[in-house]
Order: C-alpha cells, then sequence, then structure tokens
C-alpha cells in the first residue's frame, strides 16, 4: 500500500506545471533526449536532497524566514538568468547534444539548480514527508513510501522528455522559437512569483 499510495502521489506530479517543466521541455526539443535525460537526473536528484532534508529533521531549517528568504533569492536570480537566456536564445534544432560529460553535467545542474533553489518544492516535500509519517510510522514503510514517491516523479518527467522526442518531429525552428518567448516570459514570471513569496 505504501508503494502504490507513493507511486501514485508520484504520478500525481505531472499537472504541476513549473520552471521545471519547461525547462524540460526545451532541453529536450532542442537538445534531444539526453539533453532532457540529465535534467530530469538533476531533478530527481535535487527531490532526494529535500527528501533527505526532511528525514534528518532539516525541514524546519529550510523552511524558517531568514532560509527561505536566500533561497527565494538564488532562486530567483537563477530563474531571471534563464528567463533572458531563453528570451534572446537563437534557435537551432538539434537531433542529439554531443555525449560529452561537460554537455551532459551542464542540463544535470540546471535541472537540480531550477528545481533545489524553488521554496514552493520544499513546501511540497514537507506535505509529503508529513503525511508519510502520519500514514507509515514504520522506517521501512516510510522509506518506501519517499523511494515510491521520487520513482513516481522520475518516470512522469522521462514521459515528457520521450513524449517530446515523438513531438520535436512536427516542430518547425519558427515555432520553437515562439515557445521559447514563451517559457522566458514564464520563468521571468515565475522568478517574481518565487520573490514576492520570501519578501
Amino acid at each position: 500500500m505504501a508503494f502504490i499510495e507513493g507511486f501514485g502521489i508520484g504520478l500525481g506530479m505531472i499537472i504541476f506545471v513549473g520552471p521545471v517543466f519547461f525547462l524540460l521541455l526545451n532541453s529536450s526539443l532542442q537538445y534531444g533526449v539526453k539533453a532532457g535525460v540529465s535534467v530530469a537526473l538533476g531533478i530527481i536528484i535535487s527531490d532526494l536532497v529535500c527528501a533527505v532534508l526532511c528525514y534528518y529533521g532539516l525541514s524546519s531549517f529550510m523552511i524558517a524566514s531568514q532560509n527561505q528568504f536566500w533561497i527565494g533569492i538564488v532562486g530567483s536570480l537563477i530563474l531571471v538568468a534563464l528567463g533572458f537566456y531563453y528570451l534572446f536564445k537563437k534557435v537551432k534544432i538539434i537531433n542529439e547534444i554531443a555525449t560529452s560529460s561537460s554537455a551532459i553535467s551542464t542540463f544535470f545542474i540546471k535541472g537540480f539548480s531550477v528545481n533545489f533553489f524553488n521554496p514552493f518544492v520544499f513546501i511540497v516535500w514537507i506535505w509529503i514527508f508529513k503525511y508519510g509519517q502520519t500514514k507509515y510510522d514504520e522506517p521501512g514503510l516510510l522509506g518506501v513510501f519517499i523511494g515510491s514517491v521520487l520513482l513516481g516523479i522520475l518516470i512522469t518527467d522521462l514521459f515528457k522528455v520521450f513524449l517530446s522526442k515523438k513531438v520535436k518531429k512536427l516542430v518547425s525552428e519558427n515555432k520553437l522559437l515562439i515557445f521559447f518567448k514563451i517559457t522566458g516570459v514564464v520563468l521571468l514570471v515565475f522568478a517574481v512569483r518565487v520573490l514576492s513569496a520570501v519578501l
């Protein structure tokens, strides 16, 4: 039951459309599956870090107003930088990026940073952990629950990556340019939202 419920919650995260959603799609559409998977791995590792922080009782430290302020500031700056990056980015559809470790790690870091420095992500994970503690008080079952949530999130992110591969065949550079502009604006809006939440 712990696995099924946790997995369902993880899959349910697909309905949330945040900055990482746009980063994931843009990376996949322009640079291919490997780039998208790298972003997805960055996202899931940052989620894992959030879960570990909750497990070791550091959630109160992370949601303290002074700490949330600096997390929000860093997150806003990252989103602003990415927002302007996509607003002025030139479009060139690439089948796959070169499989160099530096190229892969860049996308991984983007996924990790945008997700980790979003204060709303910590709020979601604190809720998930508190819910898991309430319903599954045994350490083993709680671990299964959290692990299955992470698995569900990873599967939904990978689904978006491989879906974008199918859509990519129908996307022209002009359409991708429009999507980039929209993404840039959306990321800037999220930056303002994150900043307003911590001020």
